[in-house]
């Protein structure tokens, strides 16, 4: 009875003020020890349900191996943590964009010097998607919109492609060092509207392709909603043109014919002196 009676002194001590209080402390104390800035990585293996059906589970799983082979010192090395593996995919993540950035791109030369080796007889093609933002990070996991999004760009990537957000990109460090541009927006589940998508390019030759393929194409300026509007401000003009021909050729026309029958027309004035002249002419 006595502990009922001080467990409801206990309670009546807190009102709502300091409930609140107790509530904007935990939530504090909860964000500076799990929310942070952080870098996700998703990495899956292309073509993964053909290869097991194909060539077999056996096949599939040391397949696995290589890559794993490759992928796991690799975030290591950029002081990244791996947070988990799902099948033949990888979930990790980095404090620094750059880092992780830097890891990708290790990972994808890793992989294709691995395929050059011919150690089996089916190459090994990795995407990559990474984003940038907010996360809650535990000891075993991590949680939160960036991890979606993360994977949303893995889901963008072609084989041996590495996708990038715009907020990974704005991060980055040096954005010299690892060659990136824009690509295009997308539309992402979770999302209300578009994101832009960048890609980074790993190998050499795909860099010196991609600046060639830039600098010969076509310069447009303004968007693609100015030209459309461009476009049809020049078809009214044609049309307003090509209707002000036809109405001043036809206006034109009316004038030179009344003009030319006045200018033209014969008028033979009556002569009283050669009345059988006039007759004749008549």
């Amino acid at each position: 009875m006595d502990n009922d009676k001080k467990n409801k002194a206990n309670n009546e001590d807190f009102n709502v003020d300091q409930l609140l209080a107790e509530r904007d402390r935990l939530d504090k104390l909860f964000k500076d020890k799990f929310k942070r800035i952080i870098t996700v990585m998703f990495t899956d293996l292309k073509g993964s349900t053909a290869i097991a059906e194909m060539q077999g589970d056996l096949m599939h799983r040391n397949i696995i191996k290589h890559q794993n082979d490759i992928i796991f010192p690799t975030i290591e090395k950029y002081k990244g943590i791996l947070v988990k593996t799902m099948g033949d995919g990888t979930m990790s993540y980095f404090e620094k964009a750059q880092d992780c950035l830097r890891a990708a791109a290790e990972i994808q030369k890793g992989i294709d010097d691995f395929n050059l080796t011919k150690t089996i007889n089916i190459p090994i093609l990795l995407r990559a998607g990474i984003h940038t933002g907010e996360g809650i990070v535990e000891d075993n996991d991590i949680f939160g919109d960036v991890v979606n999004v993360a994977a949303r760009f893995e889901g963008q990537a072609m084989a041996g492609e590495i996708c990038i957000s715009e907020e990974t990109f704005n991060a980055l460090d040096d954005k010299s060092e690892i060659y990136c541009r824009f690509i295009k927006e997308v539309e992402v589940k979770g999302k209300k509207e578009p994101v832009k998508l960048f890609k980074a390019f790993w190998n050499p030759k795909e860099v010196e392709a991609d600046i060639l393929q830039a600098a010969s194409a076509p310069k447009i300026e303004g968007k693609k909603g100015l030209s459309r509007n461009l476009i049809l401000a020049i078809s009214m003009i044609i049309v307003v043109l090509i209707a002000l021909i036809i109405y001043f050729g036809d206006f034109s026309s009316s004038v030179s014919v009344e003009s030319r029958s006045k200018e033209h027309s014969v008028v033979i004035p009556e002569s009283k002196e050669n009345p059988d002249d006039l007759k004749k002419l008549k």
